[in-house]
């Protein structure tokens, strides 16, 4: 018997959230407020790693993130309704990895990509998930690229094998759909390359037991 077994996958989940049309109108509202009120905004594209702020909803695309302060759409009231939503779902997933065990959201921003902006390759650790959620996206308005993390394997796998290592996975994003994964897969965006605004929320979450199965 021969078998080839492509060990080791990383578990990500891809959903359309229920009734994201309805989330997505209230969520355009209640980012209308951050972002008129908010004065510092940090940049984004090619800004990203200088962590530049700016009070003007810059053209690089633009984020309420901040490391240095706790702020976060998950301590706002008015974003309950969102956060709430998703737990279900959310607890769905880990279930489905096998574990049971508590978790709870770390932290929550938005991010706005104009025409042109983009995020480069970063991660999330050492925190354990991370997650987007697309609020307002066109056609060609930018994919998520993940990059394979068995970046070892490029100096001991031959060329053009087909699990090497490295490998890029690209996601073409639509309204409503969320994106979970583990915080130390890196990730990039494209460039928006439409008019249009691409909107998304982005968050961490913890897990705070070990799994009870």
């Amino acid at each position: 018997m021969k078998t080839i077994r492509p060990l080791f996958a990383v578990p990500t989940l891809e959903a359309i959230v229920d009734n994201y049309e309805e989330i997505n109108q209230k969520l355009l509202k209640e980012l209308d407020t951050i972002f008129d009120k908010e004065s510092n905004k940090r940049i984004l594209s090619h800004k990203w790693n200088e962590y530049q702020w700016t009070k003007e909803k810059h053209s690089l695309g633009y984020t309420n993130f901040d490391p240095t302060k706790p702020t976060s759409l998950t301590d706002n009231h008015n974003f309950n309704f969102f956060f709430d939503h998703l737990s279900q779902l959310i607890t769905e997933f880990f279930a489905q990895l096998d574990y049971c065990g508590e978790w709870n959201y770390v932290n929550g921003w938005a991010s706005v990509y104009p025409k042109g902006a983009w995020v480069p390759l970063h991660d999330h650790r050492p925190l354990h998930w991370s997650a987007a959620y697309y609020v307002k996206t066109h056609k060609d308005c930018g994919n998520i690229i993940f990059t394979d993390p068995k970046e070892y394997a490029l100096s001991n796998e031959p060329e053009n094998t087909r699990w090497r290592g490295n490998v890029m996975h690209s996601v073409e994003p639509t309204d409503g759909m969320l994106l979970i994964f583990p915080s130390y897969l890196k990730h990039e965006t494209l460039p928006n390359a439409v008019d249009e605004d691409r909107i998304i929320i982005s968050f961490n979450i913890q897990t705070t037991t070990s799994p009870s199965r």
